[in-house]
């Protein structure tokens, strides 16, 4: 089956693995194919996320899921605080750091509700060409809700190896600057906990919240939320192996 050379590039992405096998990229192959006809509706790749011909490809929720402000829901804020304080970007009082000012002018999180919300108003008015207003912000309030979730499983993760540094059970790297293990030390994690949850944060929490915004369930819970389950009860196990090991005989 020939993909045009848009699509063609991203073939190599979970991003195309997650949009292509949804409904929305069956119905584009098939109608590419030949198998649906030409006028039924198939978004591809630019009609959500280059609306208005660049590439931007602007997300309400950004590159890593994380937003400012705070939510109204308790335990959520203080997991997406935890989750903040292992990116860097708030301190262990919850004041921004330095590196928040790195984000910013990145430009890869929505810091406002107002700057979310404008993201979140254009994918509606785009969801809107072939769905119905209400069926839209249903189905992308049902993604939010999954970041929540995947929110709560990471935030333990990180407070377990953030424990391990508290007690001197886990040495901290020196370069970190905070008692929270780094998301964004990426493969330079020194252990293999620490490696376990970089790969929790990077790799599975973002499958899970992004297939669930290209409207592909399977992909969100077996390659996204399934991993993620099984990431944390190897970091427990983990955490209570190297905390037996360090226990006095």
């Amino acid at each position: 089956m020939k993909l045009s050379s848009s699509e063609g590039s991203s073939t190599r992405l979970p991003q195309w693995e997650m949009y292509s096998s949804s409904k929305h990229g069956v119905r584009f192959l098939l109608k590419q194919a030949g198998a649906l006809p030409q006028q039924v509706a198939a978004p591809k790749c630019q009609t959500c996320h280059m609306q208005q011909g660049n590439h931007a490809v602007r997300t309400a929720w950004g590159f890593l899921a994380v937003r400012l402000p705070m939510p109204e829901d308790k335990q959520w804020a203080t997991d997406r605080a935890t989750i903040l304080q292992a990116l860097g970007v708030l301190d262990p009082e919850g004041n921004p750091t330095p590196r928040l000012e790195i984000v910013k002018q990145a430009d890869v999180a929505r810091l406002t509700q107002e700057d979310w919300q404008k993201e979140r108003d254009k994918m509606l008015a785009t969801c809107n060409q072939c769905h119905s207003k209400n069926f839209a912000k249903a189905e992308l309030e049902k993604a939010d809700q999954m970041i929540r979730e995947t929110d709560r499983l990471l935030a333990e993760a990180i407070r377990l190896v953030a424990g391990l540094y508290q007690d001197g059970i886990l040495k901290k790297p020196e370069s970190y600057a905070y008692p929270f293990p780094d998301l964004l030390t990426f493969h330079d994690a020194p252990t293999v906990i620490e490696q376990r949850l970089f790969e929790m944060h990077l790799k599975h929490r973002m499958r899970a919240f992004q297939g669930a915004f290209h409207a592909n369930p399977d992909y969100a819970l077996w390659y996204g939320w399934s991993e993620m389950v099984r990431d944390l009860t190897e970091i427990r196990e983990m955490a209570e192996e190297l905390r037996r090991r360090a226990a006095p005989r």
